[in-house]
């Protein structure tokens, strides 16, 4: 048995708060290895909260690294919003995964399973992503908002700078950290981090970090 790099893809999936587990359990069933759940809370206008059947702005986090089980995966995930479409509610994206360290055994080859998608596809959206200290992603949002963003989802983290990180860098240790992610039409990008660069947090040393990654598909998981 080895350790190895292969491509693969990431779905980031927001549903409502409790509702991770089902969501996991339903990937299992179409071939996903597993999950990781993490707690959030949505930041978006009242009318598409009630458009997404979330009556609550808490939400389940779903991470899901799959390999050649991606097309099954996401078959099964919107054949089963599309029979009821208020099972899970919230949104999902797929990521393009350039490598995914994988253990190798004499079943599992690193040749791709036929019919497996393998191709760069666009589906018009980018994710942003934000990392800031604590307390300001709602800084952030309110001017992302203002440049057209229509909502985010907000994840509670903490920094791994040391001591001597901080001296090194010259900047304040601010362990709490807040991760915006926000989804927005790539016509919108621009236009949004020109905003977000307005907010001073960002301007300070240790303040915060923004990257954008593109998004190969955009699942509405509940009407």
């Amino acid at each position: 048995m080895s350790l190895t790099f292969l491509p693969g893809k990431l779905l980031i999936s927001m549903v409502g708060r409790h509702k991770g587990e089902k969501f996991v359990a339903l990937t299992k069933a179409a071939g996903a290895r597993g999950g990781t759940i993490a707690f959030g809370r949505a930041v978006v206008d009242n009318k598409i909260l009630q458009a997404l059947s979330l009556a609550d702005v808490q939400q389940d986090i779903v991470f899901t690294l799959m390999r050649d089980e991606a097309p099954a995966v996401i078959s099964a995930v919107c054949a089963t919003c599309r029979e009821t479409p208020k099972k899970f509610g919230g949104i999902a994206i797929l990521l393009d995964v350039s490598g995914m360290l994988v253990r190798q055994t004499p079943n599992n080859t690193t040749e791709s399973a036929p019919g497996a998608r393998s191709e760069k596809m666009e589906s018009g959206y980018t994710l942003l992503t934000v990392i800031v200290n604590n307390g300001y992603a709602d800084d952030v949002m309110s001017q992302a908002r203002k440049a057209g963003a229509r909502g985010g989802t907000i994840l509670i983290g903490r920094g791994t700078a040391s001591e001597e990180d901080v001296k090194f860098f010259g900047i304040t240790l601010v362990p709490e950290k807040e991760v915006l992610m926000i989804v927005a039409e790539k016509e919108l990008v621009e236009p949004i981090l020109a905003a977000i660069r307005t907010v001073p947090t960002l301007a300070e040393p240790g303040g915060g970090i923004v990257y954008t990654m593109n998004v190969e598909e955009f699942i509405v998981l509940g009407q």
